[in-house]
């Protein structure tokens, strides 16, 4: 396991800071370095691969040919939480840890011959995200709330369920619906999913949540699936005990 690294240097912001500063508030009020040595995020990477690995296997390996793979899964795990956290696009994201080294090596990425980190291209972190699918995002979303229960963040006894739409990938998609719009939108009614959040009450933080077409109403998920929900949340508690001498 890489030893932490000390935050000896300036934090760098990413190059997309100042453009976005001109749109928003800032979002988080950490740089990016001490956030993962603090929360040990590229630890709980690895253990939402090996976890995600055991629920779906990973694909199987390319035939011969081709360059050998020079990243792993948990880097690029990490690089994309990063991503989603500071609103950054690939390029953004792939010139950041380029400015700044520290990040790069935080974030277990390998090094070159000549000693400095390799950071993989905006193609390159697309199309591994892509591959990688579904599992590796939701086990690290189930570690998180494990890690927010442990910390007493989160309580998950007094609960509400909320949703979301997502706007569907194109016009054609089958598996979406039509469904009403968020209030601010010139349009009443899109083509869209519904994201179904369980949230704790005390915190305002997510525990678990659905993805149903936007014709899914929140209503029905109160009756038999709202017992699945409580179930479910035993079953992380469970798995988060089970989960502990792994060193989380």
């Amino acid at each position: 396991m890489t030893p932490p690294l000390e935050n000896v240097e300036a934090p760098v912001p990413p190059p997309a800071y100042h453009r976005a500063q001109a749109r928003l508030s800032p979002a988080l009020h950490i740089d990016a370095l001490t956030l993962i040595n603090t929360l040990h995020l590229l630890a709980n990477c690895r253990l939402a691969v090996h976890l995600a690995h055991r629920r779906c296997p990973p694909p199987l390996p390319t035939g011969a040919g081709g360059a050998p793979r020079a990243y792993s899964e948990e880097p690029l795990l990490l690089i994309a939480l990063l991503r989603t956290l500071w609103r950054l696009s690939y390029q953004d994201m792939h010139d950041w840890l380029r400015g700044w080294p520290a990040l790069a090596l935080a974030c277990g990425l390998p090094l070159d011959k000549h000693g400095h980190p390799r950071v993989p291209c905006p193609s390159q972190q697309w199309k591994r995200s892509h591959r990688a699918g579904a599992p590796l995002p939701e086990a690290l979303f189930v570690l998180t709330v494990l890690t927010a229960l442990r910390r007493r963040l989160i309580g998950a006894r007094d609960l509400i369920i909320d949703s979301a739409p997502i706007l569907a990938w194109r016009r054609a998609d089958p598996d979406a619906a039509i469904g009403h719009a968020p209030a601010q939108h010139p349009r009443p009614l899109l083509r869209v999913y519904r994201v179904h959040t369980l949230i704790c009450r005390g915190s305002g933080l997510p525990l678990f949540f659905l993805l149903s077409p936007a014709n899914v109403h929140d209503a029905p998920l109160l009756n038999p699936s709202w017992r699945g929900l409580c179930n479910c949340i035993r079953s992380v508690r469970t798995l988060f005990a089970w989960t502990l001498p792994i060193g989380v």
